[in-house]
């Protein structure tokens, strides 16, 4: 019996060691995957909620308010308010507007483009989009922000897109270009210039008109923009079909608030026009001067043939002339603000997400897709805080307002935030087109690549080609540089890393009538994103991003992804030929000791993100040691700051 005893309680004993080390197995376990979440993945609750709670049916609801009614900058005091609103309702309990004083350009009303023969006018175009449609009603006429005024009557020549190149091709053919008038073909916005390297900046066009000694400029969209989607084609303009409108006029800002500041605003008057208006402006040149063909291959394609035109550059014949008249006035306003915050356990570093409500015309596309978009972020996240969530870094919501005049709103916002963001921001993430088309766009900070592959990785693509294929399996993780919108003042008046993306027009899709008086409710809803499911992918994808960003403890970021890119610019730069106009070694060089140093880096926030072992359970000096790598992370894309004439 004794025996029997002695040896009992070592087998009781034995029974408790296996179940301890059972248990401090599961716990490790346990913490792995708890850790595996904090420094690589979103938490499963908050994905699921992220991904279920917006609706195609609530993305439709905000974009009917939103695109009712004007509301350029300076006109946006009652979508504010409404914004905020929701956003309270939301369980964003710190939000409020906030609103800056401006100056805001507008038409007087004393605009005018007369084609005359002599002194009789033979077309006066009317400067707004339909007069008969009563979508187009109410919105502002053609103008362009921060224009020079003017009242000028002068011959006209055509300047193709007004590049430089195209100018040059003018001379070299001996037309006449001091004094005159310059006629030119938009080119923003258009997956078909932008794949044929056609694209220019509208206050590049301007500029250069000026630079080549024209007196002044008017731009139209030419059917050439819109690829295969034309009457030629047999597609009905909108609202009939989906094809551009004929009396379209894409408008939009040649200067900014800071060109004012500078005194650097546009010299020459400059208006918007729509194609209809072109037509017979364009057909008085037939005839006359270099044809298209004789100019070169980049001046031909011009889609209003159909109508008659030729395309001869003139100048146009001695009593033919137009009469451009601009006046508009730069006059005292507000601009106002939506901001909401959820406050993070680490209050020291931010996210921000942002969107412009204002718009040119109705805005579905540009930029109140976002708009919508946005509201649905935020009531997500405020779904995910009433089931008990709560960010490891704060979240910021910005609904900004004048980005159509020069990012009027954020750029207000940055000067006065300046010194906390150059400490705390991780990143700013802006929609202005959450859909417009079929085609993902993704410009990015090289430090944000891993967040938006994560983002894109984990939403169902909107149009997939087989079953259960994701955004990021679609579009293929190509990543463009710098961005759009009010992510131009982050990136570079604030040096935020900062990414910029949404859903635009492929070749082959419908034509966005972007800056229109089109750019309708009804446009998105038939033409645009039927189902509604891109503005829905955006969104789903836009509330992620931020979550990849703002719950590891690690950001997921790699120095090595930002060396990477910073090489394949300088190479692509190299591939123009510009290599024998600066030796590159020294810069090469610069590159080769980043990229050795961004490893290193990596190799170190890689070591402390991966799962410590369970007897080190949240050392204290390892979060330092966390803390600093994120801080140096934050600090990076700052070190790019470049002061003009600072060396």
């Amino acid at each position: 019996m004794e025996k029997k005893s002695r040896t009992s309680p070592p087998r009781r004993n034995f029974d408790l060691w296996q179940c301890l080390l059972g248990s401090i197995a599961s716990i490790s376990l346990l913490y792995s995957l708890i850790q595996w979440d904090f420094y690589h993945a979103i938490p499963f609750n908050l994905k699921h909620t992220l991904l279920t709670v917006p609706s195609s049916e609530h993305l439709r609801n905000w974009s009917a308010f939103y695109t009712t009614g004007s509301h350029l900058p300076g006109q946006g005091l009652h979508q504010a308010q409404f914004t905020a609103r929701r956003w309270k309702k939301f369980g964003i309990a710190d939000t409020q507007v906030v609103a800056y004083d401006a100056q805001l350009p507008m038409p007087t009303g004393q605009q005018r483009l007369a084609l005359l023969n002599d002194s009789r006018v033979l077309y006066e175009a009317p400067l707004v989009d339909d007069e008969n449609s009563s979508q187009t009603h109410g919105f502002v006429p053609a103008f362009y922000a921060f224009g020079a005024n003017g009242n000028i009557t002068a011959s006209y020549v055509f300047a193709n897109f007004g590049s430089n190149e195209d100018y040059e091709a003018l001379l070299r053919a001996n037309v006449s270009l001091d004094g005159k008038i310059a006629v030119i073909k938009a080119a923003d916005a258009s997956p078909y210039l932008k794949l044929h390297g056609l694209e220019i900046r509208r206050g590049t066009q301007i500029a250069n008109a000026a630079k080549y000694g024209l007196a002044g400029a008017i731009m139209y969209v030419d059917p050439q923009n819109d690829g295969p989607i034309v009457e030629a084609n047999g597609y009905q303009p909108f609202p009939d079909g989906p094809a551009r409108p004929r009396g379209a006029i894409e408008r939009g800002t040649i200067g900014n608030i800071e060109n004012l500041e500078k005194g650097q605003l546009p010299t020459i008057p400059c208006l918007p026009i729509s194609y209809a208006d072109a037509i017979p402006i364009l057909t008085a040149l037939n005839g006359h001067g270099p044809s298209a063909s004789e100019l070169g291959q980049r001046w031909e394609g011009g889609g209003l043939s159909m109508y008659g035109v030729e395309y001869h550059a003139g100048p146009s014949p001695a009593a033919i002339s137009l009469n451009l008249v601009t006046q508009a006035t730069i006059h005292p306003g507000r601009v106002h603000n939506v901001i909401g915050i959820i406050p993070g356990t680490n209050p020291d570093e931010v996210i921000i997400l942002g969107n412009h409500r204002d718009a040119w015309g109705p805005g579905a596309g540009d930029g109140n897709s976002g708009s919508a978009a946005l509201n649905e972020v935020v009531r997500s996240f405020g779904m995910a805080r009433r089931r008990g969530w709560r960010p490891r870094r704060t979240l910021i919501f910005a609904s900004f307002e004048g980005e159509e005049f020069g990012q009027i709103g954020s750029l207000a916002w940055i000067r006065e935030h300046r010194r906390w963001l150059n400490a705390t921001a991780v990143a700013y993430l802006n929609v202005v087109v959450a859909a417009s088309g079929s085609r993902l766009h993704v410009h990015a900070s090289p430090l944000l690549y891993r967040a938006v592959w994560e983002a894109s990785r984990l939403v169902p693509s909107p149009n997939q080609t087989v079953p259960d294929q994701s955004v990021l399996d679609v579009w293929g993780g190509d990543i463009g540089t710098a961005g759009g919108g009010d992510a131009i003042k982050f990136q570079g008046v604030a040096c935020v890393a900062t990414v910029d993306f949404g859903f635009s027009p492929a070749l082959g899709d419908n034509v966005f009538p972007y800056h229109t008086g089109f750019d309708t409710f009804d446009w998105m809803d038939r033409y645009g994103d039927p189902g509604w499911k891109y503005h829905l992918a955006s969104t789903r994808m836009w509330s992620l991003m931020a979550a990849a960003l703002s719950e590891p403890e690690a950001l997921n970021v790699r120095m090595t992804d930002y060396a990477r890119a910073i090489r394949t610019w300088l190479d692509e730069i190299l591939h123009t030929g510009l290599e024998s106009r600066f030796d590159a070694t020294p810069l090469m060089d610069a590159i080769g000791r980043l990229s050795r140093a961004a490893a290193r880096f990596d190799q170190v926030a890689i070591s402390l993100g991966r799962p410590a072992p369970w007897w080190q359970l949240w050392p204290r000096s390892r979060q330092r040691a966390m803390r600093r790598i994120n801080q140096k992370v934050i600090a990076f894309e700052r070190t790019f700051y470049y002061a003009p004439g600072g060396g």
